[in-house]
């Protein structure tokens, strides 16, 4: 008996032990969902409160002090408590948090292990601990790293060297809106690969919502790893790094209907980030991938829309180099003059001390001054302008999403979500598919996104509002067939500078799924999980023959013969994906020293730097890469399999004993692809480990035709975050496989696929 639910709710669990929810409303579905996030994710709702409050360290001790308080001069707490969100969108967060609550009334036995070894319990869940999620949504998709890393490259090297470190998007790199043909990325002939159709991005209105079928519902807007593996908690949240969606229409699929394929990359960690469910209420029928501690399906499919995300790389946050009054050290300068520092202090408990740990914030009108506690060489005072601080209605927006049954009502939804930015694909029974960026555009008086700290006391840089929804890049049934997104540019006119000043990820990903869509017309369900499992690098590519020149100048030439022949497939049996890898990290390293030869060899060095030097055939870099190939050498004949491995990490994953005793993360499992191959291993190190930490943290495949039967979603991992359950790790080796697990919308089908069931009674 359940006090705050309002009618019985029955919860039906597949072999996978994944959810599907009957209730009599949109209310008690989301109760019903807070109920099953707590039982089987406990210790990630947990964490996210804790990151989002800079509470870790009442758990982890001195540890995390540091990681408490950049967590409590980012303010995510605070900006959730701010969010903005309708009154019906309140009544159903406030109803998820009953649901969590009501799961830990009625909890028997122990708590999850982390809880019993930590010695710790669970407080109510509150209303302002869902919103904050949200904000933790967001962070991981702020610029703050590059521009944090960038500040302090120019304090080391001086203004003039970092300029060669600013990003820029390849002239050869495909766009979203498929504006201009592209070359291939490994330079071969443009006409093999080049996109047409589907215009560019509109510098007005575009297509009204209502131009597309059905016509759009008028009601319907009115309705962690912990630092003891040497990353901050923040890291554990992420949402997403990166990621792979594509839409395919009708014209090039075997049914006429079209497809939408997702896949997102983030850090892998256990528990993982997704948790899969279907929700069904009146007027709701949706599954695919929520998040612990959230109401609603983040990404997924409804009765009649699919939609996939991707990170958009918009430019949401500045920072502003602030001039304190030399006349006044509590005042800093502004365009009117000097204006007093707002201060909070914060008191942090820190378990083995007997007193709190007090820290006082400054903010600016810009916002929090983070270099107090993530200072930078030089001293400069650097305030940060986020986007994700400002009240946003996302909520909102993710729940018109999981009631939208077209593309236009989708589009609809979409307008209410403002914060993390997100390109969206998405496809819908009637046919239509498309590409909205999702998301409020912050616009500055300068005109564009700075790439670097600017001064904060002219005003010249200062945030003066946001573009209009209806001006966001947005593209509607493409002459071409399809619309891939991998983070790459959106488009190539104006408005694109408005959205980021380069920051988009290297174009090698989208290059390689727009070559695998325009490779056939009859696509399918089987197709596009293919194409997710596609491990032939455009990087690999690219560079490969510069790579065989460097093992041939150094005199190893079988090892040249090897690469020269190899197809840039990056498979856990492969030897020269290997070679290839081991030699371009160490050629990175020897660049990286070449730059920061003048202030002791080390710095901010992306890896697009590898390949800008490689293409500009830099003075000396001939003799580098060759004695990079002399070094990588030592790891040929080592399949990829056995030196580019994955961990899937949790806090205690190397805590002697308990650790291994418990079950928790795994680690050494062979992976094949690499950071820029479509199935996407980003590693670190090199040989004789290159360490896999993150990866596809969910895959879908949704086909138009018969949703709930063709395609279907898969995880890294499971649903249960305790790590002795059968359902943690029981979808890991079928990820692992390619494999995708059906989630049905229909009852019946449902039905057949039950093997336990849960009755919530309301009282």
């Amino acid at each position: 008996m359940l006090p705050g639910l309002v009618q019985p709710v029955e919860i039906l669990r597949d072999s996978l032990g994944v959810p599907h929810v009957w209730a009599g409303s949109l209310a008690d579905a989301v109760f019903a969902q807070g109920y099953l996030h707590a039982t089987d994710r406990l210790w990630q709702l947990e964490m996210f409160r804790r990151v989002a409050q800079g509470r870790l360290s009442e758990l982890f001790g001195e540890e995390t002090l540091d990681a408490d308080r950049f967590l409590r001069a980012l303010g995510l707490a605070r900006a959730g408590r701010e969010t903005a969100v309708s009154e019906g969108t309140r009544a159903l967060v406030e109803a998820y948090a009953r649901g969590v609550n009501a799961a830990m009334a009625g909890w028997r036995g122990l708590l999850p292990p982390e809880f019993v070894l930590l010695r710790a319990g669970f407080e109510t869940w509150e209303l302002e601990h869902s919103l904050a999620v949200e904000k933790i949504m967001a962070w991981d998709l702020s610029q703050y790293g590059v521009s944090m890393s960038l500040a302090g490259a120019r304090a080391t090297a001086g203004d003039e060297a970092v300029l060669e470190l600013l990003p820029s998007y390849p002239d050869w790199g495909v766009t979203i809106l498929q504006d201009g043909p592209v070359a291939r990325a490994d330079g071969g002939d443009a006409g093999d690969t080049a996109v047409s159709g589907g215009g560019g991005i509109a510098s007005g209105p575009v297509a009204p919502p209502d131009a597309l079928s059905p016509a759009v519902s008028a009601d319907l807007i009115a309705s962690a790893r912990m630092p003891a593996a040497a990353r901050t908690a923040l890291e554990a949240a992420s949402v997403v790094r990166a990621s792979n969606s594509w839409v395919v229409g009708g014209s090039r699929t075997s049914t006429g209907m079209p497809l939408v394929a997702n896949d997102m990359h983030l850090g892998l960690d256990h528990p993982n980030i997704w948790y899969l469910i279907g929700l069904h209420a009146p007027g709701l029928d949706v599954v695919g991938q929520s998040l612990p501690g959230a109401p609603g399906v983040i990404a997924g499919h409804t009765a009649g829309v699919a939609w996939g995300f991707t990170n958009a790389m918009v430019d949401d946050s500045d920072f502003f180099i602030e001039r304190v009054d030399p006349a006044d050290s509590t005042r800093y300068l502004t365009p009117e003059g000097s204006e007093p520092f707002r201060a909070r202090e914060e008191s942090i408990r820190v378990r083995g001390r007997d007193e709190p740990v007090r820290m006082v914030v400054r903010e600016t009108r810009h916002g929090p001054v983070m270099t107090s506690v993530d200072p930078v060489p030089g001293g400069e005072l650097l305030s940060f302008r986020w986007g994700a601080h400002d009240p946003s209605t996302t909520f909102d927006g993710i729940l018109a999403m999981n009631l939208a049954n077209s593309a236009g009502e989708l589009i609809a939804a979409l307008a209410l979500f403002t914060s993390p930015y997100q390109n969206v694909v998405f496809a819908d029974t009637a046919g239509d598919f498309g590409y909205q960026l999702a998301g409020a555009v912050p616009l500055r008086r300068s005109g564009r996104p700075p790439l670097l700290p600017v001064p904060g006391w002219t005003g010249e840089h200062d945030w003066t509002g946001t573009l209009p929804y209806e001006r966001n890049p947005r593209l509607l049934n493409p002459a071409s067939g399809f619309i891939a997104t991998a983070n790459n540019r959106q488009g190539r006119d104006s408005l694109s500078l408005l959205i980021s000043p380069d920051r988009w990820e290297d174009p090698y990903r989208a290059q390689r799924i727009t070559e695998l869509i325009e490779a056939r017309s009859d696509h399918d369900a089987e197709s596009m999980r293919a194409i997710q499992l596609d491990v032939r690098s455009a990087f690999i590519a690219r560079y490969r023959d510069q790579a065989a020149g460097a093992f041939r100048r150094a005199g190893l030439d079988s090892l040249a013969a090897a690469l020269e022949a190899w197809d840039g497939r990056a498979t856990v049996e492969s030897t020269e994906a290997t070679l290839f890898h081991a030699w371009a990290e160490a050629l990175g390293t020897a660049l990286r020293a070449r730059f920061y030869a003048a202030s002791g060899g080390f710095g901010y060095f992306p890896q697009y730097m590898v390949g800008r030097a490689l293409d500009a055939g830099e003075a000396g870099v001939d003799s580098l890469a060759g004695q990079a190939a002399l070094e990588a050498a030592e790891a040929s004949g080592r399949p990829w399999g056995q030196v580019h491995l994955l961990r899937i990490s949790h806090p205690f994953q190397d805590v002697p004993l308990i650790g291994g005793l418990l079950g928790f993360g795994r680690r050494g499992l062979p992976r094949p692809g690499d950071d820029y191959t479509v199935d996407a291993s980003p590693f670190e190190g090199n040989v004789p480990l290159f360490e896999v930490t993150a990866g596809p943290s969910q895959r879908s495949v949704a086909d138009l035709a018969d949703l709930g039967r063709g395609g279907g979603f898969i995880l890294p991992g499971g649903q249960s975050g305790r790590p002795a359950n059968r359902h943690s790790w029981d979808q890991l080796e079928r990820w692992q496989r390619g494999e995708l697990w059906r989630l049905p919308l229909d009852r019946s089908e449902v039905e057949a696929r039950t093997v336990a069931r849960l009755r919530l009674l309301p009282g």
